[in-house]
């Protein structure tokens, strides 16, 4: 499924980004990360047992997101354990983005998304106001991840196709979107800071808007 997820905007996003049309690439990802998101969302929420099959960790990571909501204990509320997993994540996406030319960190992004987005469907499922549920499943710390996200990934793939550029002797034709890479990782510090302070107000909103129980 992550696959299948990631093979949708990946074409597109790479000819964006070897044009140099790094705003393109961005509104194009940010584009599809709504609609997978919402098709994740829909499909769970349509054929919950199927889902839970075929999206990768979703099971998993909602019965933690539950647990966190219904007690305030996990690692979603507390720096110490959300931010040594937060940096490898974000270790890898590096990683991946500059050695395989953003694909293979698209497909651990679309990994990170679904099981998300599982997670936001059944908690809309659950929950005694389902349309407010939906407006806040989605906290803000999150959407600034995958804004910071999509700005590393175009900087880091634009560098990787620089360096195979310079390999066969050829001047990189667009220059390096230094301001991507330093939007990313502001995103995805701010990701953090926010996540620590709100995390605890949000476990409450939740918690005593919906009376969430499993």
């Amino acid at each position: 499924m992550p696959i299948l997820g990631a093979a949708v905007p990946y074409p597109i996003f790479l000819f964006h980004v070897r044009q140099g049309r790094y705003s393109h690439a961005f509104g194009w990802v940010l584009l599809w990360a709504v609609f997978q998101s919402i098709a994740v969302a829909g499909a769970t929420a349509i054929a919950p047992e199927r889902a839970a099959e075929v999206v990768l960790s979703g099971t998993t990571y909602t019965e933690e997101m539950f647990h966190w909501i219904e007690t305030g204990e996990g690692a979603e509320g507390s720096p110490r354990l959300f931010l040594p997993i937060h940096l490898r994540h974000y270790i890898a996406f590096c990683v991946l983005s500059l050695i395989t030319f953003g694909s293979a960190a698209l497909l651990l992004g679309t990994w990170l998304l679904n099981y998300m987005n599982f997670y936001v469907a059944q908690l809309i499922t659950i929950s005694a106001n389902p349309w407010l549920a939906a407006a806040i499943a989605w906290p803000p710390w999150s959407l600034l991840r995958v804004m910071g996200y999509i700005s590393t990934g175009i900087a880091l793939t634009t560098l990787g196709l620089h360096g195979i550029a310079k390999i066969r002797g050829k001047i990189p034709r667009h220059p390096f979107p230094k301001t991507y890479l330093l939007l990313g990782i502001g995103l995805v510090v701010a990701d953090a800071i926010v996540k620590a302070f709100l995390a605890p107000f949000w476990q409450q909103l939740l918690l005593q808007n919906f009376g969430v129980t499993y």
